[in-house]
């Protein structure tokens, strides 16, 4: 029997008045840094919940239950990157793994070959030109162009044990869009 969640903390996020990075409220304590640096939130429509480790970069859901066919269905589409850096917690009985952020307008994930030398990068979508959708085609369709990509060609890199800095300027780019 599936046990009933009764709270649900939805966290709450503020911009300071100067325009400073986004200042956060979390709800719990990391796993890896021992801080409270977690933030969780719901989906109320669905009652799954979700956690990320803001000094990290680490995240979990209710999906990722330790031994779940979720787990070996997730494992099969992401880098090995993200398979050897996993953690399992068995305080929540849940798997932790590398964030993966996308928005319209940008993109935060850790690259990297092995789980030593991995970097946090944030690449920002470009629109194409006309003549650079050329080189770009839909996938099974004739004459047809993508007009943006994740231009992970010129992504800002941040050390791996600095995600407060590449999810602070994420939050940076999402905020400068949504100014214009």
């Amino acid at each position: 029997m599936k046990e009933e969640k009764t709270k649900i903390e939805v966290t709450r996020i503020e911009q300071s008045a100067g325009g400073d990075p986004l200042k956060l409220e979390y709800d719990d304590i990391s796993p890896f840094t021992g801080n409270k640096c977690v933030l969780i939130e719901a989906d109320p429509a669905n009652n799954i919940e979700s956690r990320i480790c803001m000094e990290t970069g680490f995240t979990t859901s209710d999906k990722f239950k330790i031994g779940s066919p979720t787990i070996t269905e997730y494992e099969s589409m992401i880098p090995q990157l993200y398979k050897d850096t996993k953690y399992t917690d068995n305080l929540l009985e849940q798997v932790w793994y590398l964030s993966t952020m996308r928005t319209a307008v940008g993109c935060l994930y850790a690259d990297g070959n092995t789980k030593d030398d991995f970097v946090w990068k944030l690449a920002e979508v470009k629109e194409l030109t006309s003549e650079e959708r050329k080189e770009y085609p839909v996938e099974g369709k004739t004459d047809e162009y993508h007009t943006h990509i994740v231009d992970i060609d010129n992504a800002e890199e941040f050390p791996k044990n600095d995600f407060k800095s590449a999810i602070d300027k994420f939050y940076e780019l999402i905020g400068n869009i949504n100014e214009n």
